[in-house]
């Protein structure tokens, strides 16, 4: 409250000084560049004290608890507890004056290109008659997508161990086109729901054939238990099959000041958080990381018991993280005991025999004050304080330079003739000194950015390369070392299912490379693009330095900026620029021009099979297609290198570019 007091002090402050300056400008003959330059300078300031948002991700494996910890914050059950994994969305929540939930649904050409995609790489050559592109709002193209599905056996959906997202996606597109029909349009749209219609957003957020028209979701909810301006975002569980999942996860947790991670006393620290944790660390590092041991009370006899479970995970944790903040308790307890009038029976049952056990809830009641004493600190004082000393900065800065022009003005006024002539001079013997100074500042700086451009791209290059970089190499080499269990397609050859084979492997590969790449690429890509940005705000800090102190010695006061260097704010320059990373997903494409050079091979495959049957030499249709197939996939990983290699070559434009 202290700090937020302090911002609000400073957008008053804000406002004063632009007052000041109307004035300034309605009774003097002030240079309009002066008064538009210090317009700017209060509108940066306003914009980024006003925009400021703490954004908080938390993150954890599937099951462990991230959904009722949030809720459990603001005190009441708004987001539903435990969706399924198929949710593709990372559901932001703030603290409002009203309730209310805004779904951001996808376009019916989002919706009809993502089809087509999943329509290519999961069925087989030749199933769809029609050569139009498939729209969800055709009839035709609906019964045909059901029949086709409704066609497909067991082995299609399960892929060790996990169903099948492309067959997930387009069943749910098809269940759930009844209901959003008159919902989605030609254009992005955002529906509402306030007040009592506010539940109706768990509808879409727990439902697999709803969530899929979705692109975003965002909740405010009615609370005083937090600030309006700290976003929560609840996100997919981190082993979740679908490797897009984790590229959302990544994408936010770029943006993120504050990451909570969620651990289950249930499970423990498996190799699932493990391998997450290392990603973190990679993207962001662990300098504002909390851990908490979400406690399933009824997963433990006693408090030593999950005292024991407790000290386990840490000293997991401690191979990962130097001293992790941890912290003990059952959110689901913290969730019931603040809304016990509105429980159902059975867990007001719940409820009561958990509180029969005094010392557990004392261990946790304690535990979750502890976290929330600290939590509020980390979303106060350390936060705001990087803010407000930015800030105060650049208002330090433009009302001495106020100062500094007022002071001239009123020498000149309060002078006699003389005196006054002996002022001016002096000033333009300080304006010429002044544009040649500034003439200099040009020059170098002119020649720096060129020189630090070169660098940086060169560095880009350097990153990127095929041969010797540090991540496209790693792709390539997984791509031509990826191996394809054949055995496993026997028994669709023996069949005649060449295409289902054919179609069986590429899912696979397609499916574990998305994979490598989430887990092994992106967070290379992110940790180096941070480097890069890190050292170009310490190049410009440095740059200033000599020439803030010799601009200080033609203006006087007591603000000293020499002191200190120019601190560059890179996140309010990429938003008024306009800058993003670009996506580094390497989204891969079953080719048409993959599937007919498999089915010409296939041909001749079978027609040699045929000749040495002719002369009495037995073959199975697995032994006389197997070469065709592996003739496929040699094809299929060729391309994928080429497209590969490609993608990361329009990244790395991109990159240089931006």
């Amino acid at each position: 409250m202290y700090e937020t007091a302090k911002k609000t002090q400073l957008l008053e402050l804000n406002s004063e000084i632009r007052k000041v300056i109307d004035a300034v400008a309605a009774i003097s003959p002030v240079s309009p560049e002066k008064v538009s330059g210090w317009e700017d300078m209060c509108k940066m300031s306003e914009s980024r004290l006003e925009d400021d948002l703490l954004r908080m991700a938390v993150v954890g494996t599937i099951k462990s608890g991230k959904s009722t910890f949030i809720n459990s914050l603001f005190s009441g059950d708004y987001l539903k507890r435990g969706p399924g994994v198929i949710t593709s969305i990372v559901t932001k929540v703030r603290a409002s004056k009203n309730l209310k939930a805004k779904l951001y649904f996808k376009s019916w050409n989002e919706i009809n290109t993502e089809i087509e995609q999943s329509l290519r790489i999961f069925f087989s050559a030749g199933m769809r008659t029609r050569s139009e592109p498939f729209d969800i709002r055709d009839a035709e193209d609906r019964s045909w997508l059901r029949s086709a599905l409704e066609s497909l056996e067991s082995k299609h959906l399960v892929t060790n161990d996990t169903r099948n997202m492309d067959h997930v996606l387009l069943g749910a597109y098809l269940t759930g086109y009844p209901d959003v029909k008159e919902i989605v349009s030609e254009e992005d749209r955002t529906v509402v729901y306030e007040n009592d219609k506010f539940a109706l957003h768990r509808d879409y957020v727990g439902s697999e054939h709803l969530s899929a028209y979705l692109n975003d979701i965002k909740l405010e909810i009615d609370t005083d238990s937090l600030e309006p301006n700290i976003e929560i975002a609840d996100c997919q569980g981190s082993d979740s099959p679908n490797p897009l999942h984790l590229a959302m996860i990544q994408d936010y947790l770029q943006r993120a000041d504050l990451v909570v991670y969620i651990i289950s006393s249930r499970t423990g620290l498996r190799q699932a958080d493990i391998r997450f944790l290392s990603m973190i660390k990679n993207i962001s590092g662990m300098n504002h990381v909390l851990f908490v041991v979400n406690s399933d009370f009824n997963e433990h006899s006693s408090i030593k018991d999950l005292q024991r479970v407790a000290g386990k995970i840490r000293e997991e944790l401690e191979m990962i993280v130097s001293e992790p903040s941890i912290y003990v308790f059952s959110s689901l307890f913290s969730l019931f005991s603040s809304s016990k009038e509105t429980l159902a029976e059975r867990d007001l049952m719940r409820l009561n025999q958990w509180e029969m056990d005094e010392a557990l809830i004392s261990f946790s009641n304690n535990e979750e004050k502890r976290f929330q004493r600290d939590f509020r600190q980390m979303i106060t004082e350390q936060r705001y304080a990087i803010l407000l000393k930015s800030q105060l900065h650049l208002l330090n800065f433009l009302t001495s330079d106020i100062e500094n022009w007022l002071n001239i003005n009123r020498e000149v006024l309060t002078t006699d003739q003389a005196d006054a002539a002996g002022v001016l001079d002096k000033i333009e013997k300080q304006q010429q000194q002044t544009d040649q100074l500034r003439s200099m500042i040009k020059t170098t700086l002119d020649g720096s950015v060129m020189q630090l451009k070169k660098e940086t791209r060169s560095q880009v290059d350097k990153f990127f390369d095929i041969r010797y970089g540090d991540s496209v190499p790693g792709i390539i080499e997984y791509v031509q070392g990826y191996h394809f269990g054949y055995e496993q397609t026997r028994q669709l050859l023996e069949k005649g299912d060449f295409s289902d084979a054919l179609s069986a492997v590429f899912q696979a590969f397609k499916r574990d490379l998305d994979r490598y790449v989430a887990e092994n690429v992106n967070p290379v890509l992110i940790s180096f693009i941070k480097k890069k940005e890190d050292e170009i705000a310490r190049y410009f800090e440095n740059l200033s330095g000599p020439y803030s102190k010799k601009i200080m010695e033609y203006r006087e006061g007591d603000f000293q900026p020499e002191k200190e260097n120019l601190h560059v704010d890179l996140d309010t320059i990429k938003k008024k620029q306009g800058l993003s990373v670009p996506s580094a997903a390497a989204t891969l494409d079953y080719t048409g021009t993959l599937k007919t050079e498999a089915f010409m091979k296939l041909g001749w495959y079978r027609f040699a099979g045929a000749v040495k049957k002719m002369f009495k030499k037995d073959i199975t249709p697995a032994n006389r297609d197997l070469p065709a197939l592996k003739a496929g996939i040699r094809r299929m990983k060729k391309e994928t290198e080429t497209s590969l290699i490609f993608h990361f070559k329009n990244y790395r434009e991109n990159i240089k570019f931006q």
